[in-house]
């Protein structure tokens, strides 16, 4: 009975490493925000702590004044450029103007083993979904591509919450995302309210932290028994 316990408790373990950590990423503070700015978020795994980051690219049709991103609250944030016409539309991505918005650079920095037996290495990040606010208009629709705008797309009409990984295109080991509105309408506008990541550990890593694990499982069942 005993054997069978410690078994158990061993698979349950394996279990429970092999899950992705799922994180919110931070959003931009409230106000402007120069397009190439980056942001980051603390996050941890299995002992290990680190940040992820990732830098916001703005475009537009008008480059005069540039592009920046415009952050509502710290809540949803769009793109500002030469034809809105108030800091709502700053707040939102617009198609009349051609406005886009890249998420690029998302890497994990900063990492501390924190004596997890990890390095850094062992673990990869990929995105998993997005939200969007004020997106479900007549008009309103998102082109979404991992690789480059116009490149591999999918479009998706009234966006909300888009669980990027059922997309066609999606790309596990992509570090970019690229949104823009499928189509010139002014009233085809919509904002990004969220955007969460997977931490992800490589096979070997799951192997040495479950025989680590047993290890130590097996040395307690000698001296308690």
């Amino acid at each position: 009975m005993k054997k069978i316990q410690c078994a158990l408790s061993i698979g349950l373990l394996a279990a429970g490493v092999a899950q992705a950590v799922l994180v919110d990423l931070a959003l931009p503070a409230a106000g402007n925000h120069a397009s190439g700015s980056g942001f980051s978020t603390a996050a941890s795994f299995n002992g290990a702590t680190f940040d992820i980051e990732y830098t916001l690219n703005a475009f537009a049709t008008s480059n005069s004044p540039a592009p920046f991103i415009r952050s509502s609250g710290g809540t949803y944030f769009g793109v500002g450029s030469a034809l809105d016409p108030n800091t709502g539309n700053q707040e939102s991505i617009d198609g009349d103007d051609g406005e886009q918005l890249s998420i690029a650079g998302l890497s994990i920095v900063n990492f501390s083993a924190n004596g997890s037996g990890l390095v850094q290495g062992d673990l990869s990040i990929a995105f998993q979904s997005l939200s969007i606010a004020n997106g479900t208009a007549a008009n309103d629709g998102i082109t979404i591509s991992f690789t480059g705008f116009g490149d591999a797309t999918v479009d998706v009409t009234h966006p909300t919450t888009l669980d990027l990984t059922s997309l066609a295109n999606f790309g596990s080991s992509s570090t970019a995302l690229f949104l823009e509105p499928d189509g010139p309408q002014s009233n085809n506008r919509w904002s990004v309210s969220g955007i969460s990541v997977s931490v992800i550990p490589e096979p070997a890593t799951l192997g040495m932290v479950v025989a680590s694990a047993a290890g130590m499982l097996v040395i307690r069942r000698r001296f308690l028994i």
